[in-house]
C-alpha cells in the first residue's frame, strides 16, 4: 500500500484524532481510499483498522484495551475465553453422549 492512499484526518465529528494523541502522541488517523476504512498509525505501521461507520468512542475504547501495556490482561481474557469455550464443548459432548446412551438402554429393555 502506498502512502498515497492514507488520506490524514485532521477534524471528525468525535474529535477521534485528538483523542488518539492524548492516548498517545505517535497515534495518527487516516482514512484508507483504496479499502474505504478509518486506520490508526503509529511510527507509519497499521496499528488498528476501524470497522466501517465506527469512528466514535468504541475507538477510543478499541485502542485502550488493545494498547501494550494491557498485554497481559488480553491474554488473560483470552484464555479465559477459551477454557469457557472448552467447558461448554465438554458439556455439549457429554449431554450428546448421555442421550445416545438413554437411547440405546430403551432398546435393551
Amino acid at each position: 500500500m502506498t502512502r498515497a492512499e492514507l488520506i490524514p484526518v485532521r477534524q471528525d465529528l468525535y474529535s477521534i484524532g485528538e483523542r488518539l494523541k492524548e492516548i498517545d502522541g505517535r497515534y495518527e488517523l487516516y482514512f484508507n481510499a483504496k479499502l474505504k476504512r478509518y486506520e490508526i498509525h503509529a511510527s507509519g505501521a497499521l496499528q488498528l483498522a476501524v470497522p466501517a461507520g465506527e469512528l466514535d468512542a468504541r475507538v477510543i475504547a478499541r485502542v485502550r484495551e488493545t494498547r501494550i501495556e494491557r498485554a497481559d490482561a488480553v491474554l488473560e481474557e483470552i484464555e479465559r475465553a477459551c477454557r469457557a469455550a472448552e467447558r461448554e464443548r465438554e458439556r455439549a459432548v457429554l449431554q450428546r453422549a448421555g442421550a445416545a446412551l438413554s437411547d440405546k438402554e430403551e432398546l435393551c429393555w
